[in-house]
């Protein structure tokens, strides 16, 4: 059978020192070790300690008050609350007693009712004091959930209000107009500084809307609050136009807003009341339409100044186009008056020559003419007379040239067609010239065969002048060719000679009036010629084409169109 054998020291023995560090660390009651302070000039031990120090603090004291005491120093400055609470007289108490004491010191921890129990007793010269918490100790789990549970409400209060100050805080702040109305009179009951700015800052909440902001009354607004608190149906204006009175002056001013009504309700749904946010956007409009009547005007400026410069640009071209035309008017008149001079010139100049020739041969002749006076003589002044007969003619002819020419420029020459026999018409013109050959020149002609309808007689003097050119520009000698055909009723007509030739500068001056080439102003000529056979060549319809190298001779062709004979018809 087993003896039982106590784990427990015998009741008298002796609790082993080396241990008592120990149990202090463990122990969850804060233990103090006080001494008795004694006021200024007191002897020590005489009346009663004006305060203790604290000589020692066990770790859960530390742990309580959160730092070690200095050995040595007055409790009071850990427990400022220990005179009013009793603590410091019970501290006497013991020490002046010797006999242990306890004490109950009231706190509250974390919001609930709670308190120290303390135990002190007096060994020697020193006070030794436990605290221990009563909040750390066991606690029923009905103490416990209730504790929780007001733990619990009290956090949620704090954050509702936190939340709720923090809203008052942005509201406040905000950039808009807020007001709070409550029932259905919209008392007011919140407003922010933008609300109370929009207002002049005069009295608002606790009042009526209507009588807060009597201006209102004209322009609708509280009949679409009364709406909103009616229905629940939310308003929304944008840069509705409001007349307010900000300096409390009875003076309205125009203002822009953007705003809403929102119905505001209870748990329940019921309408309580109307909450109003606002912004004001007036700097916004004006701009805006400060902007448009910019605009407008810009566009008005642009038509009138689009219209001035279309005018000005129609008077400018107006202007130019007069401007052109009379610089043209006077290039021309200019280009004509030179011409004028140069035909001028020419014609003094050719005049000159040409007329000098036959008037010299008249008057030697008829000289001559008077040194034959006997009727034997008679051949003698039959030979001048011939002379004279013949600078007369070409006199003659010199000023028919220039009458054709002026009726040509005039318009008083027309083709009158006929039928003839082309091959009959060379052969006269030929036998006409036969006077103006050279030594040894030869004229080679080639005829069409059947009649042709065309002015014979403007065709006899374009043969004729293109003849009398070809002998004259060609040497003694030389042959010159008459060649004409007809077929596809046209007639073609070349005349071909071995002459000096024409350059190509003077090529394309030859058809003008006066023209003569710069190697032709040795021999007699008027420059009118090919002038008045390109004109006789604009009256049959016909054209003129030449082909010539100096030294080389020349080429004429010309090409008119022709009627087939109606002598028949």
């Amino acid at each position: 059978m087993m003896v039982p054998v106590s784990l427990l020291p015998p009741a008298n023995a002796t609790f082993p020192a080396e241990l008592l560090p120990a149990l202090l660390d463990v122990s969850v009651a804060a233990v103090l070790l006080l001494r008795p302070v004694y006021a200024p000039g007191v002897e020590d031990g005489v009346g009663a300690p004006a305060d203790f120090g604290v000589e020692y603090l066990s770790p859960a004291a530390r742990r309580l008050w959160e730092q070690p005491a200095p050995p040595g120093h007055g409790s009071q400055p850990y427990f400022p609350l220990l005179q009013a609470r009793g603590v410091l007289d019970f501290y006497r108490r013991v020490f002046a007693t010797g006999e242990p004491g306890h004490h109950q010191l009231p706190d509250q921890a974390d919001d609930f009712d709670s308190y120290y129990h303390l135990a002190a007793q007096r060994q020697g010269p020193w006070l030794l004091v436990s605290f221990t918490d009563t909040a750390n100790q066991p606690r029923s789990a009905i103490e416990q959930a209730l504790r929780e549970s007001e733990a619990r409400e009290r956090a949620a209060r704090a954050t509702a209000e936190a939340q709720r100050l923090r809203l008052l805080g942005l509201i406040g702040q905000a950039p808009v107009l807020i007001a709070l109305l409550q029932g259905p009179t919209h008392v007011i009951e919140l407003t922010n500084e933008g609300f109370r700015r929009a207002f002049g800052h005069r009295p608002l909440v606790g009042r009526t809307y209507r009588a807060a902001a009597p201006e209102l009354a004209d322009q609708h607004l509280f009949e679409h609050l009364d709406a909103v608190y009616r229905t629940g149906d939310s308003f929304r204006a944008s840069e509705m136009l409001v007349y307010l009175d900000q300096t409390n002056s009875g003076q309205l001013d125009p203002f822009y807003y953007n705003f809403v009504y929102q119905a505001t309700r209870e748990a329940t749904g019921e309408v309580n009341g109307v909450l109003i946010m606002a912004t004001d956007v007036t700097a916004l409009v004006l701009s805006r339409q400060r902007v448009q009547d910019l605009n407008e005007e810009l566009r008005l400026s642009n038509v009138e100044l689009e219209r001035q410069v279309a005018d000005r640009t129609h008077a400018l071209l107006v202007t130019l186009q007069q401007l052109e035309r009379r610089g043209r008017e006077v290039a021309q008149a200019l280009v004509a008056e030179q011409a004028l001079g140069e035909l001028k010139s020419r014609f003094v100049s050719m005049a000159s020559h040409e007329f000098r020739t036959p008037l010299t041969v008249v008057l030697t002749s008829a000289e001559l003419i008077a040194d034959y006076p006997a009727a034997d003589q008679q051949p003698a002044r039959l030979r001048h007379v011939a002379h004279i007969r013949t600078a007369v003619e070409h006199l003659n002819d010199l000023l028919e040239e220039f009458l054709s020419a002026d009726r040509l420029e005039e318009g008083k020459l027309v083709a009158h067609p006929s039928d003839f026999d082309p091959a009959a018409l060379l052969a006269e013109t030929v036998a006409a010239v036969q006077g103006l050959r050279k030594a040894g020149q030869t004229i080679v002609v080639q005829a069409c065969a059947g009649a042709i309808r065309l002015d014979d007689s403007l065709l006899r003097k374009i043969l004729l002048n293109l003849l009398s050119n070809a002998l004259k520009y060609s040497g003694e000698n030389a042959v010159v060719t008459v060649t004409m055909a007809c077929r596809d009723e046209q007639v073609r007509l070349i005349v071909q000679d071995q002459g000096i030739g024409i350059s190509e500068e003077d090529q394309a001056h030859l058809f003008e009036r006066f023209f003569r080439a710069g190697d032709a102003t040795e021999q007699p000529g008027t420059g009118l010629g090919l002038f008045i056979v390109a004109k006789y060549l604009e009256l049959m319809d016909g054209h003129i084409a030449l082909h010539s190298e100096l030294g080389a001779g020349t080429t004429f062709t010309v090409t008119i169109a022709y009627a087939a004979d109606h002598s028949a018809d």
